[in-house]
């Protein structure tokens, strides 16, 4: 016969009480958590999760919405969400949605909304506020990673995409390069946007004028940054160094500058981003913007846990983290 919560109880010596908190993700004593996984785990005893949805009106599942699975952003943040989530009680429906579709966010969060999730972890990539409607009206908790969306009050996640940007423009710049390609997303994406912006005002501190045919933006694909260099590579006065502002977008660059033949940091210095692999087997190593993945997926996760479980009930909050760069040994100053 299937042990139940009381022999639970009673195994670890605490009451019913105490092990359905712990169970339903609460805080309880170390000793006592302890003692109920131990008895937990003597007894092979397992949740009715059906059953205590339908008491507690909790399903103890988080949804995770990302505009793709095949994206290397947001598989990674992913890994991160999932991992706390479960480490505290949690687990994890994980969609897609296709972000060139007008419907495709509001339609796979209806489906999140009809599993009942307690909360809901979103990259919302060309989502507006009234696809949010459905969520508003049921009172559900979300979290916005990468980017937020504009008029609503959500909490969100993000880097400070500005800074990073005007940090690795302006290492080119002291290196001597005056003419630098700059690889970016979508128009109208603030990510696009901010690192535009850091990129811009990068220039404006050394007092360079940049050349608006060095930014290309057309969204983060590895066929946009297979294009996004073939584009800068042959333009009359070609840029001396390339900054390709996204994982899919250095994959794409670095495969039409190895297609061509065209050598780093020799016929062009190169600056990556997100993709600390490839940088460490490239020779020589690139240098390479890092966004804190691991931190930006627990601080997403527990903030949605707060919000669950009403530990915080308060306006919407805003923590923008810090990117940083990884210097290798692919800027180098511009052949005379």
């Amino acid at each position: 016969m299937a042990a139940t919560i009381k022999d639970v109880a009673k195994r670890a010596g605490v009451s019913i009480a105490t092990v359905s908190k712990m169970l339903n993700g609460g805080n309880v004593l170390s000793e006592n958590r302890e003692a109920i996984e131990q008895a937990i785990n003597e007894l092979n005893y397992r949740v009715n999760t059906v059953a205590r949805g339908m008491k507690t009106r909790r399903t103890m599942t988080v949804g995770v919405l990302i505009p793709s699975l095949a994206d290397y952003y947001g598989l990674s943040v992913l890994s991160h969400i999932d991992r706390t989530l479960f480490e505290n009680g949690y687990s994890t429906i994980i969609c897609d949605y296709d972000e060139n579709d007008s419907e495709g966010a509001s339609k796979k969060l209806e489906l999140l909304l009809n599993k009942q999730v307690d909360g809901i972890v979103m990259q919302p990539i060309n989502v507006r506020k009234r696809d949010l409607s459905q969520v508003v009206a049921q009172g559900t908790p979300l979290v916005f990673i990468d980017v937020g969306v504009s008029g609503s009050a959500y909490d969100s996640v993000v880097i400070d995409n500005t800074e990073i940007s005007k940090k690795i423009t302006s290492m080119c710049i002291k290196k001597g390069h005056h003419d630098v390609g700059i690889l970016v997303g979508a128009p109208g994406v603030s990510t696009t946007e901010d690192r535009i912006s850091g990129y811009m005002s990068a220039h404006k501190k050394f007092g360079i004028l940049p050349r608006e045919e060095l930014i290309y933006k057309v969204d983060v694909s590895e066929k946009s940054g297979y294009q996004g260099m073939k584009y800068l590579l042959e333009l009359p006065k070609r840029p001396t160094a390339v900054f390709t502002a996204g994982h899919d977008l250095t994959v794409g660059a670095l495969a039409y500058l190895n297609e061509v033949g065209m050598s780093i940091p020799r016929d062009i210095s190169f600056v990556g981003f997100e993709t600390q692999t490839i940088s460490r087997i490239y020779h020589p190593k690139l240098t390479i913007g890092i966004q804190p993945v691991e931190q930006i997926g627990q601080t997403a996760a527990l903030m949605l846990i707060e919000r669950m479980r009403e530990e915080y009930n308060g306006v919407a909050r805003k923590i923008k983290l810090s990117a940083v760069v990884d210097v290798g040994a692919s800027v180098v100053a511009p052949l005379t």
